[in-house]
């Protein structure tokens, strides 16, 4: 079953211990790029991750997957907070998301 991007399920997984306000930021972050695309989404998939180590650069990482009809999209980014590195991260899905969509024109 596919479904426009209007009407999928953002399904975010966050570390323990991370403020649950992350999973609406993450959904708006995610669904803001799918509205640049008319191709069916399968399913998307967003997880945030700390590293333990207080001394760590750019401790926090988001990791995204999203599947537009067969093609799966990956993009990750590190930063300092959960917040910046859900902004990178939408910044790369975009970027990733032009691409593929470039591609697939020139294939018409």
């Amino acid at each position: 079953m596919s479904r426009i991007h209007d009407e999928v399920e953002v399904n975010v997984q966050l570390q323990d211990g991370m403020e649950p306000q992350l999973q609406q930021y993450a959904r708006e972050k995610v669904t803001a790029v799918l509205g640049h695309t008319a191709r069916p989404v399968l399913y998307t998939r967003v997880r945030l991750d700390r590293i333990g180590n207080p001394a760590a650069m750019r401790p926090v990482t988001a990791r995204a997957e999203i599947d537009l009809n067969g093609h799966v999209l990956h993009a990750e980014a590190s930063a300092d907070t959960p917040y910046e590195a859900l902004d990178l991260l939408q910044d790369r899905l975009q970027a990733r998301l032009d691409r593929h969509n470039t591609h697939a024109n020139a294939h018409r």
